[in-house]
């Protein structure tokens, strides 16, 4: 109920069109029953069993002063114009009411559709919006393919299921009330032995729903499983060939989806149990009925012959709607548990918080100082229990350029990945400027670093889109003269339609070292304040690393630059060199007076020189 609640919430912006569906719908009601009650007169003329009222009644509200004024004005017609002209008398009035009723039942859709088009808008854009804000911490706990089923198929279920009910909850209530009205203003006898069965529907119901609810969350995960399957084999389509795993991949997906399939068609089965067990008490009601009437109330059927027909013909009616809101009820069950899920990534801890009245940076002006950090990916109880950074110090001044060297796993990329918060420090602080960076604005922080990382992330947008992404006041020139310093130009202008050519999903019409150019320009077109480069150049062949390094090198002059690399004509471009083992800052200096200290890093060169040479 509470997952109702939130949901609803949504609702507030459309009160107007709201009030508008209810209206619709409380009409639409009224002429229904206004219409079903022309049956009884209809028959009444059409078999010559007219009870004619001589006597205009008094106004009352109840169901008799509108069926005997009916049946006044009925019997006026067939003394001036005859039976066959009160049967087209009735027609028509049956025709109109019917037109009314159906008319308002289409305003009640047509202002719906901006209701539920509306809502589901913004549940979709209030999750995108939670993503883009969620850390990388997050997304380390869930499959990607888990988060775009979130995305897709739970957000479609809750729409489905809860909001396309909207219409149901909207108009079905006003029904059953009106007739529930008009069966006690007949009998409220008959009607009070009629409602003996609800009890029993609603006791069936929440069995019925109960096991719904339950399979349908089951139901979710596994289609997030499949999603992640599916992106897997995608992504790893090379890999699956490559090695002829594609047996494997797809016995895997088979168990997956043979589970799914085993769910769905329970779940299928116990949603499609409801309307023909309700469908089934309502005949056994109206039989029980039936025989308990003629035994309880035996004059009703021969004092009240049309008012008994008419009962019977609304109670029949109402079995309609009453089946609708039971199918209603456990579709929503449905609903609600993707929209668990949904809130599951709405409602995640947003470990990176900004701190009240944050400072703005806009230039580095002295210097960036690791004090004491420690950090580690999982919840630890103590410093000494993180493993990926320790106790590690470093200062980074102003125009300089700081290489970090150091074997795979020593923490290089998690260094940089702090600068910019998208992790929190488990102890230590980072000072810019000599001002913590948790008193920053993230926004303003995050713009001071330009990071071009060895894991390029293209999107399916053309290249000029891909370069100038988020900065659209730069112009066609800026974006070339980047794109040259990257050496990127030439080969763009080769493509078919040059800067406007679509890269496809990733980048993967690019080689491995054209991406990584293209992400070089983004990164430069930025003019960031302290330039990261993370492998930058891992996926440029040795030409092109020469020409992006002479081009680099005026770059780097006046800039703040991190350099993280294992190739040595790129570590040497720094004036101060980090070795990082072990999560700590093992030595660090120049590079000839780390190689007079024959320490580590004179060990890492030495190892990498040797590979250089043998592969000469």
């Amino acid at each position: 109920m509470k997952l109702l609640k939130r949901l609803l919430r949504y609702l507030s912006g459309y009160k107007g069109l709201i009030m508008l569906v209810v209206v619709a719908n409380l009409l639409y009601a009224l002429f229904s029953i206004f219409t079903l009650s022309m049956v009884v007169p209809f028959l009444s003329v059409l078999f010559d069993q007219v009870n004619v009222v001589t006597t205009r009644p008094s106004f009352a509200l109840t169901s008799r002063f509108f069926i005997d004024t009916f049946y006044y004005y009925m019997g006026q017609v067939i003394a001036s114009y005859g039976p066959y002209s009160a049967l087209i008398y009735i027609a028509v009035v049956m025709i109109v009411l019917s037109l009314l009723s159906n008319l308002c039942r289409y305003m009640s859709f047509y202002w719906l559709a901006p209701i539920r088009a509306g809502i589901l808008q913004d549940l979709r854009h209030d999750l995108y919006d939670r993503i883009l804000i969620l850390p990388l911490s997050f997304y380390g706990k869930y499959k990607k393919g888990d988060i775009l089923s979130r995305m897709g198929s739970d957000v479609l279920e809750v729409e489905w299921s809860i909001f396309s009910s909207l219409q149901a909850l909207c108009r079905d209530p006003f029904l059953i009330i009106i007739f529930l009205i008009t069966l006690f203003s007949i009998s409220v006898k008959l009607t009070l032995i009629a409602l003996v069965i609800l009890p029993i529907i609603g006791v069936l119901l929440g069995i019925i729903g109960t096991k719904i609810s339950s399979s349908s969350l089951k139901l979710q995960q596994l289609l997030g499983s499949i999603s992640s399957l599916f992106e897997e084999a995608v992504g790893g389509l090379r890999v699956l060939q490559g090695y002829n795993a594609e047996r494997y991949a797809e016995e895997k997906f088979a168990k997956q989806n043979n589970r799914f399939y085993q769910l769905h068609k329970k779940i299928f089965r116990i949603n499609e149990l409801g309307s023909p067990l309700i469908e089934f008490l309502c005949i056994v009601a109206i039989l029980l009925i039936s025989v308990l009437a003629l035994w309880l109330i035996p004059s009703l059927m021969l004092r009240t012959s049309a008012l008994f027909m008419l009962y019977f013909v609304v109670f029949a009616r109402m079995i309609a709607p009453a089946k609708s809101l039971v199918t209603t009820y456990y579709t929503m069950q449905k609903g609600l548990t993707a929209a668990q899920r949904i809130y599951e990534v709405i409602d995640a801890e947003e470990e990176i918080v900004e701190c009240e009245h944050p400072l703005s940076i806009h230039t580095l002006e002295k210097e960036i100082c690791f004090q004491d950090v420690s950090f580690s990916y999982h919840p630890v109880r103590d410093v000494s229990q993180c493993e990926v950074l320790r106790h590690l110090n470093l200062t980074i001044r102003k125009g300089e350029t700081v290489a970090i060297v150091g074997p795979s796993g020593a923490g290089k990329s998690t260094l940089t990945n702090l600068l910019s918060r998208f992790y929190n420090l488990i102890y230590g602080e980072i000072l810019i400027d000599g001002v913590p960076s948790e008193r920053y604005s993230i926004r303003d922080l995050r713009a001071l670093f330009g990071t071009v990382s060895q894991d390029v992330i293209l999107f399916n947008d053309t290249v000029y889109h891909n370069i100038v992404m988020g900065m659209p006041d730069v112009t066609r020139e800026q974006v070339e003269a980047v794109a040259k310093l990257a050496q990127a130009h030439d080969f763009i202008m080769e493509m078919e339609n040059g800067y406007d050519t679509v890269l496809g999903d990733r980048g993967m019409r690019l080689s491995g070292g054209q991406r990584q150019r293209i992400s070089i320009a983004r990164t430069l077109l930025r003019n960031p304040q302290v330039l990261i480069l993370d492998e930058a150049t891992s996926a440029l062949d040795n030409e092109s690393e020469y020409l992006f390094q002479e081009a680099l090198a005026p770059i780097l002059k006046d800039r703040t630059a991190i350099i993280i690399a294992h190739r040595l004509s790129t570590i040497r471009l720094a004036d101060t060199i980090c070795f990082l083992q072990n999560g700590t800052i093992a030595e660090q200096g120049s590079h000839e007076e780390l190689m007079a200290m024959q320490g580590p890093y004179y060990r890492f060169y030495t190892a990498q020189r040797e590979g250089v040479n043998a592969e000469s």
